[in-house]
């Protein structure tokens, strides 16, 4: 295959898993019940859900409670997903291509694979339902194609949130619309109720005192319906949004394994005084992510990346800035005018990861959805530092 056209595929892949938006530490609990289900089938001690980006495998659903991380080039899903069916291996100590792998060595090192594609609507292959145990099996054909139910089943489940997620953006403007009606005839209801509150006390007539109970009663009902609604669009709002710190914390929780095994030290500092502006989560995390894992993968043992977070406020405008500084290998001007005319090529990262560039053309591409302002200034062996800027609404 020429390396253009695989370059194009690897993009297509990684962009459609990035549609997701997904965050690959909330998955455990959705999934849960289907990797019990495949291990059971199998006759397996393991059984994994593994999505695999642009740099790194993540295990999202266990039938244990481990979740990990490792990088795509080290991982057998790889292999898994560069086809079309499952992938079987029934002596992983034996196979020259995994045999010297940590997960493979020692006591608890795994012997037994078998993967099988989880392949998203329009054919790209974004990662694998695996079941793995420490002994060497057998797993019969009949239940090989349960297997591959259960797999279609996990990729039905991650179309339906990304629907979902498309549906919510819509759903979102009319939320504001909601919110913003309830809004206005909030004060008009109390003024209602007001007056006749006050009418039905200084009224003499039963009659009319009836009649103002009645509207007093209907104003109130309202009231309640527009509380309601804005409570219930507080609560929407709150779960699909992020503080500073709340973003701060998940990017450590995602990526904090892979610098501690790379033995670089992440720092991601925010500015506490903003803390309490609400941004909507909407891809922070595949943007960040990538350029995150990208300083990782080009940064030496014993370097730093660093993140800054911020929400800038003038007058005119809310912005979110997104800072990431490392000091690792840095790029050329020539490999910087190519990636930023989106003219990818091969590059190897300090423990030898493959890499494209294709990273940062996809941050680029949401950046952009985003209406937002993408940088990067590089100097070779110095570093590089990425800064964006997200408007807030």
């Amino acid at each position: 295959m020429e390396v253009e056209e695989r370059k194009d595929l690897e993009y297509s892949r990684i962009k459609s898993l990035n549609q997701l938006d997904l965050d690959y530490k909330r998955l455990q609990e959705e999934f849960r019940n289907l990797v019990e289900l495949a291990a059971s089938i199998a006759g397996t001690r393991i059984s994994l859900i593994n999505l695999i980006d642009n740099h790194t495998q993540w295990t999202v659903a266990s039938n244990s409670t481990e979740l990990f991380q490792v990088d795509k080039e080290e991982s057998v899903c790889y292999r898994t997903i560069r086809g079309d069916s499952y992938l079987e291996i029934s002596r992983l100590d034996e196979d020259e291509r995994f045999r010297d792998k940590p997960y493979v060595k020692g006591k608890d090192g795994l012997t037994y694979y078998l993967g099988i594609p989880l392949k998203i609507e329009g054919g790209a292959n974004i990662g694998a339902l695996c079941v793995v145990d420490r002994e060497e099996k057998r797993i019969s054909e009949e239940k090989k194609e349960l297997l591959k139910l259960i797999a279609r089943e996990i990729m039905e489940k991650l179309a339906a949130k990304r629907k979902i997620n498309s549906l919510q953006v819509k759903l979102s403007k009319e939320a504001v619309k909601r919110n913003q009606l309830a809004h206005d005839i909030r004060g008009p209801l109390a003024g209602i109720q007001g007056i006749a509150e006050l009418a039905e006390l200084e009224c003499n007539d039963e009659n009319q005192r009836e009649y103002l109970s009645m509207i007093n009663s209907a104003a109130s009902g309202l009231m309640n319906l527009t509380e309601d609604i804005l409570n219930k669009y507080k609560n929407e709002l709150a779960e699909k949004q992020f503080s500073l710190s709340k973003l701060r914390d998940r990017l450590i929780d995602l990526y904090e394994p892979t610098a501690i095994r790379k033995k670089i030290k992440l720092m991601v500092l925010h500015n506490k005084a903003q803390d309490s502006v609400k941004f909507p989560r909407k891809k922070l995390l595949p943007i960040i992510g990538n350029i995150i894992a990208n300083s990782i993968k080009f940064t030496d043992e014993g370097g730093e990346v660093k993140v800054n977070l911020d929400v800038i406020e003038t007058n005119q405008s809310s912005r979110l800035f997104i800072q990431v500084t490392d000091n690792g290998r840095g790029i050329s001007p020539e490999k910087l005018r190519k990636m930023e005319s989106l003219e990818s090529e091969d590059s190897m990262g300090t423990n030898g990861e493959l890499g494209y560039g294709l990273g940062l053309r996809l941050v680029r591409e949401m950046v952009a959805e985003l209406n937002g302002n993408f940088d990067i200034q590089s100097i070779e062996k110095e570093g590089t530092k990425v800064r964006i800027e997200i408007p807030l609404l």
